[in-house]
């Protein structure tokens, strides 16, 4: 058997890289003499989490996904919005996501349209009373999100629920201001 002294595999180390300089004029890669360090780099991926603060937040609507829920009826067609959250010192490191599902029923007081009136506003609906909605016209559109959290019994993490959605306001809201002194 025979027992290397050298391993025939390169030795990658941490530190300044070490380069060479060659005194010839030939070809530009280095000769089978010269040692030259390699650079191996690979990209880190994005993590993402749904497990998010409460509070207010800008948000875009990033998703949609069709599915079916049984019921006793039979199946029922409902739909999961999915939401890209900016969340400010954490939206830098990560992809911050919200989701929210709901029964697709656009009829008067259901989840849905209640939900999506406070993006939408009331006369979209008297608008539109009768007509077909694209709810692909949502992708992309750019809102506030209110995140809120249910705690469940045994569980650890909090179910975060976009609770309220609205248009993004065109400024941010003038703080409260106490007047004091004498009047």
């Amino acid at each position: 058997m025979l027992i290397r002294k050298k391993s025939i595999f390169p030795v990658i180390t941490s530190g300044p890289l070490k380069t060479t300089t060659s005194t010839t004029t030939g070809a530009g890669t280095p000769s089978h003499n010269q040692k030259q360090h390699h650079m191996i780099t690979a990209t880190i991926a994005r993590d993402t989490s749904y497990d998010l603060p409460e509070g207010g937040y800008r948000a875009r609507i990033s998703g949609l996904r069709p599915f079916f829920k049984q019921a006793g009826q039979g199946p029922q067609d409902w739909i999961r919005i999915f939401f890209e959250v900016h969340i400010p010192g954490l939206s830098e490191n990560l992809d911050a996501r919200a989701a929210r599902n709901f029964k697709l029923d656009l009829s008067p007081g259901s989840e849905l349209r209640n939900w999506l009136t406070g993006l939408l506003g009331k006369e979209y609906f008297k608008e539109h009373s009768g007509q077909q909605m694209s709810l692909d016209s949502l992708l992309n559109t750019e809102c506030e999100v209110d995140l809120e959290h249910f705690y469940g019994e045994g569980y650890q993490k909090p179910h975060v629920a976009v609770a309220r959605i609205r248009p993004v306001r065109s400024s941010p809201p003038a703080p409260d201001t106490v007047k004091g002194g004498k009047d």
